[in-house]
């Protein structure tokens, strides 16, 4: 059967998937919940729940939101998912993010006290998402495709150095989302021995650069 098992950011097996991802991201910034994913188990790779982008085009109209309330919605910052031969049952991707899904309302209200009313991800051109449409997702815009990195100087914000904008070789991304139909109440937390880590075990993780 199915598992999401939670792991910490700094497990080997989820740095060797980012490290041939095709974002190659380098971390996860801001809250974040990691899972292994096995079926009868065999890993199959890992999927990421993190904190909400500030700005996406459609999101706030789609999930009926404000700013105030991006804490409700849980990003999918990160999926990697390999065949071991092959893929143990039919549509097992669409499964998995619709087990992730469901997984994730639970664990984010234990861990950070907030209801998640909704999804979202950002699929990099020319990939267009099918996977997540059939879990129920919905394309609900598009980013300029502005990439950012940091250099040395004074920025205008409280990170080090300053951001520098590339606006000429542009990455645009469709902005897709889900929609949770029922948002539970808020569960009582649990601990570290349930299976999740506090935010100062999380903190006392090493930074990936």
């Amino acid at each position: 059967m199915l598992e999401l098992k939670t792991t910490k950011r700094t497990d080997p097996k989820l740095l060797e998937r980012m490290a041939i991802h095709y974002s190659q991201p380098k971390g996860f910034v801001g809250r974040n919940i990691c899972y292994a994913i096995y079926y009868e188990g065999i890993y199959y790779g890992h999927i990421v729940a993190g904190s909400a982008t500030r700005f996406l085009p459609g999101r706030n109209e789609y999930l009926n939101i404000t700013l105030n309330e991006l804490n409700k919605v849980v990003n999918n910052i990160f999926f990697n998912i390999s065949a071991v031969g092959k893929y143990p049952i039919r549509n097992f991707t669409t499964k998995v993010v619709k087990e992730f899904c469901v997984r994730v309302q639970d664990d984010w209200a234990n861990k950070y006290n907030d209801v998640v009313v909704g999804f979202e991800t950002l699929i990099e051109k020319p990939r267009i998402g099918e996977l997540y449409k059939r879990a129920g997702w919905k394309v609900v815009g598009e980013t300029k495709g502005y990439t950012c990195k940091r250099v040395s100087g004074k920025g205008t914000d409280n990170w080090t150095g300053k951001r520098v904008w590339n606006t000429k070789y542009l990455k645009p991304k469709f902005v897709l989302c889900y929609k949770v139909k029922n948002p539970d109440h808020i569960p009582p937390k649990t601990n570290t021995q349930q299976g999740f880590f506090s935010d100062d075990e999380i903190q006392d993780q090493c930074k990936i650069e």
